[in-house]
């Protein structure tokens, strides 16, 4: 009986852990952009799209790991575009490239034309693509990977470096 009681709380244990260690996607809905531009008033911020379905993507992830530890004077916040089905798939990926204990949230709106729209009138969904906001506010869109010149240019004037 107290072997059995044991295995009951370690399995109990691992699956709290286990449980645990899942990343938290927020919710990305309409308004969404607004609302996560609102909470780093004032700071730098990088809003970086990304998919499981986009090759260069998954690439990139370790960069962006690399930068959410070199740029501490700018927030980065990742939005997954896949749908709920395909969530797990992203986790597994984010954690993989070492991007844990970053902020996630994930495309909750089926209207997701909306959602690019709200982003940048010109978005049609192409990925990558990172929101550059200023601490005044001003957004810079690009397409395409991160150390493109236009980031690093963004990130030297914005991290006042």
């Amino acid at each position: 009986m107290f072997t059995l009681l044991r295995a009951t709380a370690l399995a109990c244990f691992c699956l709290a852990a286990g449980q645990a260690a899942a990343l938290d996607f927020k919710p990305y809905g309409r308004g969404g952009f607004a609302q996560i531009v609102k909470a780093h008033a004032g700071r730098p911020l990088m809003i970086h799209f990304w998919s499981v379905t986009c090759p260069p993507c998954l690439v990139e992830l370790p960069q962006w790991a690399k930068m959410l530890d070199a740029q501490k004077g700018v927030d980065i916040v990742f939005v997954n575009t896949d749908d709920d089905e395909d969530r797990p798939r992203a986790e597994a990926r984010a954690e993989k490239a070492g991007l844990g204990k970053a902020a996630h949230y994930g495309f909750s709106d089926d209207f997701v034309e909306k959602l690019y729209f709200e982003a940048d009138k010109g978005w049609r969904g192409e990925l990558p693509f990172t929101a550059l906001v200023a601490p005044d506010g001003a957004v810079t869109t690009v397409t395409g990977a991160v150390d493109d010149p236009l980031v690093v240019t963004w990130l030297a004037k914005s991290a006042g470096r």
